[in-house]
């Protein structure tokens, strides 16, 4: 469950939960399996369950599967981001980014001069072609782990971070220690 709420929140693709969706889908497998073996009413509470746990391993993937569409050129591009992503999702994305170069290509960048046709270029006012996910977006998070004294931002005090506490901050402050797992958004 943390590391849907986690990946929702977060403005970039965060490490792939795999070994946690297997083990996840091989406890719904076993409750199918129990279901068949139970009264009526039992069977109905333990297929709800189920459901309520494909319904987050659902929701998970299509939470990637949707930030990997809206920024597929930067995370096939990006090695940091490139091994965030599981085979499937990896080669999804590879494939998404061919059939939108191809479509752009057939639609209009085949009309424009050949200096104009790249994708993936910074233009000459610094402007980057390539969309990115806005990593000093704002997000609320809880502290998991007792963090100590932490510089939040160079110009203010360092603040405690104790466990439970909760704040708000921007996200490139806070993604390291989302990394390490003593921080979870909310």
């Amino acid at each position: 469950m943390c590391a849907w709420v986690n990946e929702r929140n977060a403005p970039e693709l965060l490490e792939y939960e795999g070994t946690t969706l297997e083990n996840l889908m091989e406890l719904v497998d076993f409750q199918n399996q129990r279901i068949q073996s139970q009264p009526a009413v039992i069977a109905n509470i333990l297929k709800m369950d189920v459901d309520r746990v494909k319904y987050l391993v659902r929701s998970y993937l299509r939470t990637r599967l949707a930030k990997i569409e809206k920024y597929a050129l930067h995370y096939t591009r990006e090695p940091r981001y490139r091994d965030r992503l599981s085979q499937s999702e990896l080669d999804y994305a590879k494939g998404f980014v061919a059939l939108e170069e191809k479509h752009m290509r057939r639609s209009f960048l085949d009309q424009l001069p050949p200096h104009l046709r790249a994708l993936d270029e910074t233009t000459t006012n610094g402007l980057e072609m390539v969309p990115k996910p806005d990593v000093d977006s704002a997000v609320f998070c809880r502290v998991r782990t007792t963090v100590g004294e932490f510089q939040f931002d160079a110009s203010e005090d360092p603040i405690l971070m104790k466990r439970t506490n909760i704040f708000i901050t921007r996200y490139s402050i806070i993604r390291d220690l989302l990394e390490d797992g003593k921080v979870e958004l909310i």
